[in-house]
Parts: structure tokens; C-alpha cells; sequence
């Protein structure tokens, strides 16, 4: 037996052992790295799948089916869940998003409005301050309804000129003007102005301004009314003529004065309202206050009676107010944006919208108007020859082939304004404004500064409001 001597032992070292374990996983790194630069995949075990030899391989296929599809089942309705929760979620954030902006839109109108009445109430207070001469606009259709007794009360005791223009005298027959002018012409001067056909009647109006104001070193004028009288056109009209020609002691102010009704007309009053918007197409498209429609077309009814309205419509017989309006929507074919037949309210909104078509409705003056006597200020003998001199010319006028519209008789004046309100609150501001001598304002400069900035908020209204 031989002896084994030194013999180097087969032990590894497990430095040596360890050594090799990293190299070998730096070198699966390296090679997977590589592998995965040059785009190639793991190759993927086969699955052997299910033995023939297996007795019960029917079944088991069978039930791994069924798990599939019941588990793609599950799964499709979890996504269609999601799907759903997320439609609504985004619907719900429109929703109160669309609201914010509606809630956030109705107040910067609201405050918007505001600033509006309040910038067209200084205006007017600055306007019955400073004028000498007040020209009060009226619509020819209904004149009457265009007055205001409260105006006309105040410019008597303060000894204000107040003089009636008639405008969109061309919606109206001539002869039908002349009455209205005449009968007007009993409480103070009155013409005729048709600013949209030429500014005719304009240079006899700066005519009677002329001679209002003779006497006087510089007579400021100012034009007031209620919305939708032309106040602004006959303004430009005006100011034009007096350009063309010489009037020197005449000075218009910059803006108009609108009157505005000082709360919402209620019980019959209301039906009197809505009516005259009708007629003169200012009845806004959404009912938003004031008398209902159906209402308003029974008022009108009463007004006008109903053979009046089957000679202009060219109606058969009907019976009541609803009668009228079944009849009216089936001979025009009248039908709503979806293209069915109107209800009664909506056929009466309707009917009311169109009121103002051509030929226009129109109400004939009282046989004796009340009011106070204005002339009183007034050159009367040298102001009736020019308002004769326009009577005779709109009577002389042929009207046989002109289109009559509905005429019935104006029945009251127009709303109340509070004017006296108004202006016992602009004296008592006057009156605070002279106390207040220690900011560093001159009497003439803050006037003057007020001024400025009424301009500046009235030039942004005059773009914002009808005239």
C-alpha cells in the first residue's frame, strides 16, 4: 500500500467558489443585456397541455372554458362599470361646471344691470338739473302710453319747456299723426319727426328750438323718453340739422335721458303694459314678468273687438280668446321650432311677437287728452304757425293705397317713474357734495370731474342699451 505523501486536497476554496458564482452571473447579465439590445426574446416553454392519456380531458377543457369565460365576463362588466362611473362622473363635473358659469353669469349681469340703471339715473338727474328745453319722445303708435304725467308735472312746477316729438311716424298713416299732433298740440308744442326715412321734420323741430329760446343767451336741450322712442336717432338728427345750419343758442346735451317704469305694473295696469310692448315689438321673446300671454290677447280682444281682427286676418268665426288663437295658428299654419302644432300659451306668444309687423297696430287719440296746460314758457304765437304749417302737410298727403293695420283707442298714460323721488335724491346728494369743501375740490372742478365720468360709463351703456 502505497502512502498518499503531500497530496493536494479536491476541497474547493469558497473564495475561489464564490469568484466563479459571480463571474458566471456577471456573464448571464452581460449575455441578457446583449440579447436585449439586438431585440431577442426569452424563449418561452411550451406548454405541454393536457395528456390524451387522461382519462377525464373532456371534461377538464370543458371547465377551463367555462372559468375563461366567466372570468372575460367578469372582467368585460368591471370595464363597462368603469366606463359608465366614468361617464357620469364627467357629466356631473359639466353639470355643476355649466351652473358655476350660469350662477356666475346671471350675477355679472344682475350687477352689470345695476350699474346700468344707476349710470342712466345720474344721467337723467343731470339732464332735468341742467336743461332749459326738454324734448320728450313719443311713439307714434301709441303716444299716449309714451307720456308721463309725472314728467309733465314736474316740468310744470319747475318751469321746464317740455315739447312732444312724435317718432317712426312713417308705421303710421299721415291723417292718423295730424290727430295725434293736434290733439297734443291742446298741452304744449308738438311735431312730427321721421328720422328713419331722411330726417324729415328735423329742421322744423330746430326751427321751434330757435324760437323756444329766443330771449335766452344759450338754451340747453335735452331728449328724453322711454325705451325704444328714438330718443338717440332724433339726438343725431338734431345734431346734424344744426350742423348743416346755424343755431348757435342751442346746446344739446351728449346723452339721453331714459325713463324707466320705477316697479312692474300689476293687475290690469300689466295688461296695459304688455300690450304696448307688443305693439311696438318690445315684448321679450321669454316671458320673464308682468301678465300672462293668453291674458294679454283677451285684453286685446277687448280692445279691438273680433270683427276687427277677422277683417285683418281674414278669419272665420271663433269664440273667445282661445278660439282666436286655434283659428289663427291653423289658417297662417303657425308652428313651433319643433315643427308641431303650439299650445294656447305658446300660440299666444306668438301672436303677440308678430303684433308689430307691418301694417303696424296703432291706438287713435281721446277725443279731449289730460294733462297739465305746458305752453306756459312757450312763444305761442310764434310756434303755432310752424306745427299748423306740418299739420297741413300730413293731411294733405294720399293715403288711399296705403296698408291700414289694427287701430283701437289709447286708454291711459305710461307708468310711473318715481321722478320725484329721484330728484329730492339728487338734492340731498347736491347737498352733501357742498359740505364737503376740505377733499381739495372746487365747486366748478368736481361738477366738472362728475361729469367726466358719467360720460365714460355712458358711452359703454349707449352700446349695451336700445335706445
Amino acid at each position: 500500500m502505497k502512502l498518499l505523501g503531500n497530496r493536494k486536497s479536491k476541497k474547493q476554496k469558497l473564495s475561489l467558489k464564490y469568484n466563479i458564482q459571480k463571474r458566471i452571473r456577471e456573464h448571464k447579465r452581460r449575455v441578457k443585456k446583449e440579447a436585449k439590445k439586438l431585440g431577442q426574446k426569452r424563449r418561452q416553454r411550451k406548454d405541454p397541455g393536457i395528456p390524451n392519456s387522461l382519462p377525464w380531458k373532456g371534461e377538464l377543457l370543458a371547465d377551463i372554458e367555462v372559468k375563461k369565460a366567466k372570468k372575460e365576463e367578469e372582467l368585460a362588466k368591471k370595464k363597462q362599470e368603469a366606463r359608465e362611473r366614468t361617464k357620469l362622473d364627467r357629466q356631473q363635473q359639466q353639470k355643476e361646471m355649466e351652473e358655476m358659469h350660469k350662477s356666475k353669469e346671471s350675477e355679472r349681469r344682475k350687477k352689470r344691470a345695476e350699474e346700468v340703471l344707476m349710470s342712466q339715473l345720474e344721467t337723467l338727474q343731470r339732464m332735468l338739473s341742467k336743461a332749459d328745453i326738454l324734448l320728450q319722445t313719443l311713439d307714434a303708435r301709441d303716444p299716449q302710453y309714451c307720456r308721463c304725467a309725472e314728467l309733465e308735472a314736474w316740468a310744470t312746477q319747475n318751469q321746464k319747456r317740455l315739447i312732444f316729438v312724435l317718432t317712426k311716424v312713417d308705421l303710421v298713416i299721415p291723417q292718423q299723426v295730424a290727430d295725434w299732433q293736434q290733439a297734443l298740440g291742446q298741452l304744449a308744442p308738438a311735431l312730427c319727426v321721421q328720422v328713419e326715412a331722411g330726417g324729415e321734420g328735423a329742421k322744423e323741430l330746430l326751427h321751434v328750438l330757435q324760437r323756444s329760446a329766443t330771449g335766452a343767451e344759450s338754451s340747453v336741450v335735452g331728449v328724453l323718453g322711454f325705451e325704444g322712442t328714438g330718443k338717440k336717432s332724433l339726438l343725431k338728427a338734431l345734431r346734424r340739422e344744426q350742423a348743416a345750419g346755424s343755431s348757435g343758442s342751442l346746446q344739446f346735451l351728449d346723452q339721453v335721458g331714459r325713463l324707466r317704469p320705477a316697479e312692474d305694473p300689476e293687475g290690469e295696469q300689466a295688461l296695459h303694459f304688455s300690450l304696448h310692448l307688443a305693439m311696438r315689438g318690445l315684448l321679450p321673446k321669454a316671458k320673464e314678468s308682468g301678465a300672462e300671454p293668453l291674458e294679454v290677447v283677451r285684453h286685446f280682444l277687448q280692445r279691438c273687438g273680433p270683427q276687427a281682427l277677422m277683417r285683418r286676418y281674414r278669419l272665420p268665426a271663433f269664440d273667445g280668446a282661445e278660439g282666436f288663437l286655434q283659428v289663427w295658428a291653423k289658417t297662417f299654419n303657425v308652428k313651433t321650432k319643433k315643427g308641431k302644432a303650439p299650445g294656447i300659451e305658446s300660440a299666444a306668444q306668438l301672436f303677440l311677437q308678430q303684433l308689430a309687423t307691418s301694417p303696424c297696430c296703432s291706438c287713435l287719440p281721446p277725443a279731449q287728452l289730460e294733462g297739465p296746460n305746458m305752453w306756459e314758457g312757450h312763444l305761442r304765437q310764434q310756434l303755432e304757425p310752424d306745427m299748423k304749417a306740418q299739420l297741413d302737410l300730413l293731411r294733405a298727403r294720399d293715403t288711399s293705397s296705403a296698408a291700414r293695420g289694427l287701430t283701437w283707442p289709447s286708454q291711459g298714460l305710461g307708468p310711473q317713474i318715481a321722478l320725484q323721488e329721484l330728484m329730492e335724491h339728487d338734492d340731498a346728494e347736491d347737498g352733501s357734495d357742498d359740505g364737503m369743501d376740505d377733499d381739495g375740490f372746487e365747486e366748478g372742478e368736481e361738477e366738472e370731474w362728475m361729469e367726466g365720468e358719467g360720460e365714460e360709463e355712458e358711452d359703454g351703456d349707449d352700446d349695451a342699451m336700445e335706445d
